[in-house]
């Protein structure tokens, strides 16, 4: 059991010990290592200004590093990881990036752009190795997706991304994750955490038993994942971080398989991942997670947070809701299985009892023949809270469909007796007039700074009728 943090920083190891561990990744940087390269301006996880690049022994991030937002990040959730800032992209004068970046003339104020240096360095790291010679627009466009530029000088950053010659740029790796550091870290993930003060404990157990068993002491312990909610509130001063455990140690959490025509994601598994992992098959899903979050949120994220945190307007619990989805759990008593019909309760509150976690999250993947179709309004496409979204499933064969919303009640819905007329019906296109009655009984919406409940009641009918309109006579 070790008492402190530990990480490299620019190819430097660092231990930080006490409540020190709890504070904010951009905060350490620029107040006590005078990397103020990386800029904090929203301190949300939305500009993007605070991006670093992480690597880490376990999940995903293993095969490269990747763009993360340092501004509602503690060090102790960076336990185990090489990071590197803007200052130490290259040894000798400028890297390619940025190089670029001064010669499309892609600055103008200058704050934000070593956050974008950031996300286009981990872009460039994404390709290399894999034949890529130039960086089309798309994919830049998606890479930046989470930063934003307030002197709106995008396209010459378009440009600088576009000129960039992905086989003149080097790894990072050699510098940053070689054999020492990567030897190093593999052996302090394989150590728990314990960090106990007056004023802060953050435990960091290795095992699923571990983790059970301590919740069942640490009563008051809060479960920190990725942090992207709660750390909002927190670098807002709305929130301490006091009594924490992190499950980023325990290897079995980083593990997806596939069985048969359904998929266990551990809930360890980012959104990035499992985006990468639905890109065959569920291609709707990795469709909607393009909008979902930036790219900095979607590489530390979890599907199991967004879930647990049972926001009434999350995005994928509609997913989930449509898919037979499974949520495996962890506690004090052994495992145990709750459908996902159980598990919202009310608003924020879930079928999780005192001391379980979220292990596994398991669901349909949608045969070849089914439509799957997943909606999203907001007032912005990208980057934005959903005012409504939605998850309409047609399952052709026994002329089912299965219809969820999310923000139209307290917790996201399913729309059990739309569902059950559409199919005594037979999905006949002269009953949809009147399923569309049946959906408006079984919502409540809310007004909100985002709609009205009558805005909400116009989205829902519209986009049923949209997916219905669609369904092959």
């Amino acid at each position: 059991m070790r008492d402190f943090v530990f990480f490299f920083l620019n190819g430097k190891p660092v231990e930080v010990r006490r409540e020190a561990a709890g504070q904010m990744l951009s905060d350490f940087l620029r107040d006590e290592r005078r990397l103020v390269g990386t800029k904090v301006v929203c301190a949300e996880g939305d500009c993007g200004a605070c991006s670093v690049l992480r690597r880490f022994p376990l999940g995903a991030s293993r095969k490269g590093f990747e763009a993360v937002n340092s501004c509602i990040t503690t060090l102790a959730q960076m336990d185990g990881s090489s990071l590197v800032t803007v200052e130490a992209l290259s040894e000798d004068g400028l890297s390619p990036i940025q190089d670029a970046m001064v010669k499309c003339h892609a600055s103008q104020c200058g704050f934000c752009t070593p956050g974008f240096v950031m996300a286009l360095s981990g872009l460039v790291e994404s390709k290399l190795g894999k034949g890529a010679e130039k960086i089309v627009e798309k994919d830049a466009k998606n890479a930046l997706t989470g930063n934003l530029c307030r002197c709106t000088g995008y396209q010459p950053i378009l440009d600088a991304a576009a000129s960039i010659n992905v086989k003149s740029c080097s790894p990072l790796a050699p510098r940053f994750y070689n054999t020492a550091i990567q030897k190093k870290l593999k052996a302090i993930v394989a150590d728990p955490i314990e960090i106990k003060t007056e004023r802060f404990s953050f435990f960091a157990p290795t095992s699923a038993k571990a983790a059970s068993t301590a919740l069942g002491r640490l009563s008051k312990a809060r479960i920190l994942g990725a942090g992207t909610d709660l750390g909002v509130l927190v670098s807002k001063n709305k929130l301490r971080y006091e009594n924490l455990m992190s499950l980023h140690l325990i290897p079995d959490l980083y593990t997806n398989k596939k069985k048969g025509n359904r998929l266990a994601v551990g809930s360890r598994v980012t959104l990035a991942e499992l985006r990468r992992l639905a890109k065959k098959s569920i291609p709707e899903l990795a469709r909607f997670l393009d909008l979902f979050a930036s790219p900095q949120i979607k590489n530390v994220a979890t599907l199991a947070g967004n879930l647990v945190n049972a926001s009434p307007i999350a995005d994928t619990p509609p997913f989930l809701l449509v898919a037979g989805t499974v949520i495996h759990v962890h506690g004090a008593k052994g495992p145990r299985s709750i459908p996902i019909e159980k598990f919202f309760l009310e608003y924020r509150k879930t079928a999780l009892k005192p001391g379980e976690w979220v292990k596994e999250i398991e669901f349909d993947i949608p045969a070849e023949n089914e439509i799957l179709t997943l909606k999203k309004v907001s007032q912005r496409k990208d980057l934005d809270i959903s005012c409504v979204n939605a998850a309409f499933r047609l399952l052709p064969q026994s002329k089912e469909v299965r219809l969820a919303l999310g923000g139209v009640a307290s917790v996201p819905v399913r729309l059990y007796k739309t569902e059950a007329f559409l199919k005594k019906h037979s999905l006949n296109p002269e009953a949809f007039p009147s399923a569309l009655k049946f959906a408006q009984d079984e919502i409540e919406p809310l007004s909100d700074l985002r709609g009205t409940a009558a805005f909400r009641r116009i989205l829902v009918e519209n986009l049923l009728q949209q997916f219905l309109g669609d369904i092959p006579r």
